[in-house]
């Protein structure tokens, strides 16, 4: 074999795939009550209560089902009941964060009289008929217009908010809720906006007082919620140096395109003529003019990667890719920056993802808010990334978000406060999250080469995962908290002739945009799900300050990307892929082989690394069970003539149940057999999936020396090398 030749990755073939009936768990038992009779008389009352009153709304007659409150016994999780409250007419919506056994559900009409009927024979006939399913029902309740009001602050002075409507709502009585609500606002002189959004979402806005808010939601029993309508928001760079006079900017290696999403670029100057496809603007409406600063800056670093600052000797740029820009920030009269507010972002994204998704794969989001995510609670913005990113195919790269002032003593304090996580839509659960690391250092940074940057703002995410899950370098701030001209990043300022300095997440993400469309246009047949694994599973793990004792994955993720070990199989290693698709009802096997090498020189240590991401559908109005879908993982090694299941210690593991991407590592220097091995999955549902829900997939399992005595690729390509398809890569794309 020549050694020289780039090393392949494998696929896995459809032959080492097998599968096993999965046996589901039986039925639960019925709830013990010691009067069923008295349970049934309340019932009764409370249900009668809850009809009176929601007859009186102004939308009774508009919509075929009633959304309701309901409880079960303080001590039984009421998610664990679904079963029952199905029989009964009820669909669980979403679970209360705070108390287990209270969820909103909704009902039809015709369900909810029938529901009353079953709660009259259980009070009233003898042996109380229905109480299998009847006794789990604590109490029946209107959900209060406080409930519905809770992100708001009462407040005197104008908010600007966002009315949400239940999603259950079919089209007809959407749009005839919104028209009335529409109405009543105009009726005291309230300018509004609706919009059912790409996912589904249905909502208004408007601005006006917290009373009148207040006194409008309690008449709509539709209304599911009503948040503060907030803003997004970027900064400016700092000019460094001109661009040579002679600068010569050669054509882009791929014409794949990014889509930048932020303040506007600079698209007739030099570094950026030709490069720029197309100009799409949304500026807020207050704004007068572009502010292209911020977003001539992040496209710079997209275009031109992390050493844009070398053409100041070499007098070249070359460009990987080429953008797109789609502006969403200006500035107003006053000169100030103006970015859009939730309720705008969400309709642009969902208006050029549907548009563009068949030609642009990548979208960068540069921005942020100041406020920190709270645990598991995900953003509309966040919610749209991920109904877009699933249905459209198409992966977001957003930036973790800046800490802009020391939050403490330096780090554990810092870090430590809540103000350092991460900013909304950063916790998107599709999304590839990007943080920050320096890559320059002097004795007066806070951080040292390969740390975590002192602004970087970290996880857990909202499901208390994994995020960042990337880290690339956004510069190093000095003990004074301040950007220096060598330690921060650089890009193009909105001049076009002049290279700027700035620090920020900003300015990580776009580098890790351009390796995504590197990995894309190399892999042109795989899946997002893929291309995430080849960047999370070759990522060179990042250190964190010494005294910082949370976990490591909280702050650096899964590493720095290696696009070459991506790209190609890692020196002395050998690595799988497959993709595919589970069901629940099914384990899935993969098999895969171990060469002979590991027990013929004892000089090796085997190690089997194992990275698994997917996409699960999301459920936008259950934040407490978001992903609806769960991918279990077993590694069997060969023992003898059979398998044995395979423990991995909890520090060589990354698995949160119902987080899309699993990673684990194991290392073996006895009580294993070379040969045939497998990894079993096996899918878990929840929320509105059903039985036939396909959950699609992708595994990259890496076969290493940890001692490097031996060339683990050249073993397993000369014994087994033809049982497994080469994966092929465009070597260009690197």
């Amino acid at each position: 074999m020549n050694l020289q030749t780039p090393k392949k990755h494998y696929r896995i073939p459809d032959e080492n795939i097998r599968f096993e009936k999965v046996t589901p768990p039986k039925g639960g038992t019925t709830y013990k009550r010691n009067d069923h009779t008295n349970h049934g008389n309340y019932l009764l009352q409370r249900s009668s209560v809850v009809k009176a009153s929601l007859i009186q709304k102004e939308d009774y007659t508009w919509s075929k089902y009633l959304f309701l409150n309901i409880r079960s016994p303080q001590s039984t999780a009421i998610k664990s009941e679904k079963t029952k409250l199905k029989a009964l007419g009820f669909e669980i919506l979403s679970l209360n964060k705070f108390r287990k056994n209270v969820c909103i559900a909704k009902i039809s009409k015709d369900n909810f009289n029938a529901l009353e009927d079953k709660i009259r024979k259980y009070a009233n006939d003898s042996g109380n008929p229905g109480k299998t399913n009847l006794a789990i029902l604590e109490d029946i309740e209107e959900v209060e217009v406080e409930e519905k009001l809770s992100g708001l602050k009462r407040m005197q002075d104008e908010l600007t908010v966002i009315i949400y409507l239940y999603n259950s709502l079919n089209q007809k009585e959407r749009f005839l809720i919104l028209n009335h609500l529409e109405s009543e606002f105009k009726q005291l002189s309230i300018e509004t906006e609706s919009q059912v959004f790409a996912n589904g979402t249905t909502a208004i806005t408007c601005k006006t007082e917290y009373s009148v808010i207040k006194d409008i939601v309690k008449s709509y029993s539709t209304v599911n919620k009503v948040e503060l309508n907030s803003s997004f928001y970027v900064k400016r760079s700092l000019p460094a140096s001109k661009l040579p006079g002679m600068l010569t900017v050669n054509p882009p290696i791929s014409n794949s395109i990014v889509a930048i999403i932020d303040s506007g670029i600079e698209s007739s100057s030099v570094p950026f003529r030709s490069l720029v496809t197309t100009n799409l603007r949304y500026l807020p409406k207050s704004a007068v003019d572009v502010d292209q600063d911020h977003g001539t800056f992040v496209a710079s670093r997209c275009l031109f990667g992390d050493e844009i600052d070398s053409c100041l000797s070499s007098n070249i740029l070359t460009p990987y890719c080429k953008v797109m820009d789609v502006t969403v920030f200006g500035k107003d009269k006053l000169g100030r920056s103006v970015g859009p507010d939730d309720f705008s972002l969400m309709n642009i994204i969902g208006e050029v993802v549907k548009k563009h998704h068949s030609e642009i794969k990548v979208y960068n989001l540069s921005l942020g808010k100041p406020e920190p995510i709270k645990d598991f609670d995900y953003s509309e913005v966040a919610k749209q990334i991920d109904y877009l990113s699933k249905t459209y195919g198409v992966i977001f790269i957003v930036a973790s978000g800046n800490i802009d002032t020391p939050l403490g003593v330096y780090p554990h304090d810092h870090f430590g406060h809540n103000g350092s996580r991460l900013g909304s839509p950063a916790e998107s659960l599709l999304a590839i999250t990007v943080g920050s690391i320096a890559k320059y250092d002097n004795i007066n940074c806070l951080a040292v080469k390969n740390e975590i940057s002192p602004f970087s703002r970290i996880g857990p995410g909202a499901d208390g995962g994994l995020k960042p899950e990337i880290v690339t370098h956004g510069g190093n701030l000095d003990k004074g908290y301040k950007a220096t001209a060598r330690t921060s990043s650089y890009g193009i300022n909105n001049t076009g002739s002049e290279l700027a300095i700035d620090v920020g997440t900003s300015f990580s993400a776009p580098l890790v945009s351009q390796y995504v469309v590197r990995l894309i246009d190399a892999f042109p047949e795989a899946t997002t799900n893929l291309i995430k694994a080849l960047l999370y599973h070759f990522a060179q793990k990042r250190s964190i300050p010494s005294t910082i004792i949370n976990p490591h994955n909280f702050y650096t993720g899964f590493g720095e990307p290696d696009i070459e070990h991506s790209l190609i199989s890692a020196p002395r290693a050998f690595s799988y892929f497959f993709e595919g698709a589970i069901d629940q009802t099914k384990y899935q096997y993969l098999g895969f082989h171990i060469p002979t090498i590991f027990k013929t020189n004892t000089a090796t240590k085997l190690k089997v690394k194992v990275t698994i991401v997917f996409d699960p559908s999301v459920n936008p109005i259950n934040d407490l069970e978001y992903s609806m879908a769960r991918v279990s993982a077993t590694l069997f090694k060969a023992q003898g003539m059979g398998f044995k299941e395979i423990n991995v210690d909890a520090d060589q593991k990354y698995n949160l149940p119902w987080n899309p991407i699993l990673q684990f590592e194991k290392e073996f220097t006895r009580g294993f057999s070379c040969g045939y091995w497998e990894l079993r999955l096996r899918l878990f549902t929840r929320g509105t999936l059903t039985n036939k829900y396909l959950q699609d997939f992708a595994v990259i399992i890496e076969v290493i020396d940890s001692n490097n005595k031996v060339d683990v690729y050249e073993e397993t390509v000369n014994e087994f090398g033809n049982k497994y398809g080469v994966v092929r890569s465009k070597r260009g794309a690197a």
